[in-house]
């Protein structure tokens, strides 16, 4: 059999943001063997009507890019237009002089699933959709969209009822690639005690999705321990936003640690490696959380709470604790700090679940075995 030919194509996607990770790892990881990639992209550009700031080219990643041999194509492109909402056009771009629908046999998107630019203007070539947000239309659909990657169960479902097609719904859940070095545990560096239980999370430097649960339930959980105990219990989160910062202060919290965002896949193992227990929150919740998938490969329990989107309570079923107020968020923090029993128990479950469903091999078989069965119909 040729060489599957693919064409991947992301605004923005060379950043460090979930979704153009995932595509980035996809490319990475599909085999050179049996596929061709193509990889297209625009750095991050002024957004007309909107303050939302997309995130900009991350240089780990381009190099990331260059080091697996992916053929980068940029696309220039001056504007993106939020004025009128979707398809949000880009403005003064080259994207259809450089690209040629009969040079590939799929597309690989991944999108927020609405009607886009340029994806609506493209009607030859078989694209096969990956949907990234939890409740986006369905109804856009157009016969050359081939295939659609849904990211968790809960996803699918809400993507009928909004209207898809579920004839051509396949799930897969978020890629997150492992690095294979043994991580470091970060303790030392930042004074903490090898025996302290500590809890922590990381996340992206946005505002929109902070969260105040992770934070105010700490404090209260604090406020329960003796002196003593309070020496040897922390909270460090790698990224987040100012808001975090502004918070602990206001609460006057001890033994919080911030770190500087950082997208180096092996330091994100490192501060894993390093806590016991991957205390979660945010405002908008998770489709298929990346971190969550991080934390579960590190046998982490996982602590979180509902929001609008709830695939990550998905993510966590049989291996994390689901807190539903403020008070059950405090219960599983003294929970898991007090009984050993439990939180290893769950650890070892959260490793299995990883194994099971979220780890790469799982899902890299999944995306072959998709793209040779669509080539082999098609062809």
């Amino acid at each position: 059999m040729s060489k599957i030919k693919i064409a991947f194509l992301k605004y923005g996607g060379l950043s460090a943001g979930g979704t153009e990770k995932y595509l980035q790892t996809l490319a990475v990881h599909l085999p050179k063997d049996q596929f061709e990639i193509d990889y297209y992209y625009t750095d991050a550009t002024k957004l007309i009507g909107t303050s939302w700031v997309h995130p900009d080219t991350d240089e780990l990643r381009r190099q990331y890019m260059l080091d697996n041999n992916i053929n980068l194509i940029k696309i220039s492109c001056e504007a993106r237009d939020y004025r009128f909402g979707a398809p949000y056009d880009w403005i003064n771009t080259n994207f259809f002089d450089v690209f040629n629908e009969d040079n590939y046999d799929f597309l690989q998107t991944g999108r927020s699933g609405f009607r886009e630019y340029p994806f609506y203007k493209l009607d030859k070539i078989k694209i096969v959709d990956s949907i990234h947000s939890q409740g986006a239309e369905g109804t856009h659909d157009k016969e050359n969209i081939v295939k659609t990657i849904l990211i968790s169960n809960l996803q699918s479902k809400n993507w009928i009822l909004n209207g898809g097609n579920s004839s051509k719904i396949q799930v897969i859940p978020t890629l997150v690639e492992i690095p294979a070095d043994k991580p470091k545990c970060l303790r030392y560096d930042l004074n903490i005690p090898q025996d302290a239980i500590v809890f922590g999370m990381h996340q992206g430097n946005r505002s929109d999705i902070f969260s105040r649960a992770p934070l105010d339930s700490y404090k209260e959980f604090i406020t329960k321990l003796s002196s003593e105990e309070r020496q040897k219990v922390f909270y460090v989160l790698l990224g987040g936003t100012h808001l975090h910062r502004e918070q602990a202060a206001r609460l006057n919290l001890q033994n919080v640690v911030f770190l500087d965002f950082n997208s180096d896949v092996k330091y994100i193992h490192d501060f894993l490696h390093s806590i016991d227990v991957f205390a979660h929150g945010r405002a908008d919740g998770e489709v298929c959380s990346a971190a969550i998938i991080e934390a579960l490969s590190k046998g982490k329990p996982v602590i979180t709470h509902p929001a609008e989107n709830n695939g990550h309570l998905e993510q966590i079923e049989g291996c994390g604790i689901v807190a539903n107020c403020k008070s059950e968020y405090v219960d599983a923090l003294e929970k898991l700090y007090r009984k050993d029993d439990l939180r290893f128990e769950l650890s070892k479950k959260a490793k299995e679940k990883y194994v099971n469903y979220y780890s790469l091999d799982a899902c890299m078989k999944a995306y072959v075995n998709m793209y040779k069965n669509l080539y082999d119909n098609f062809s």
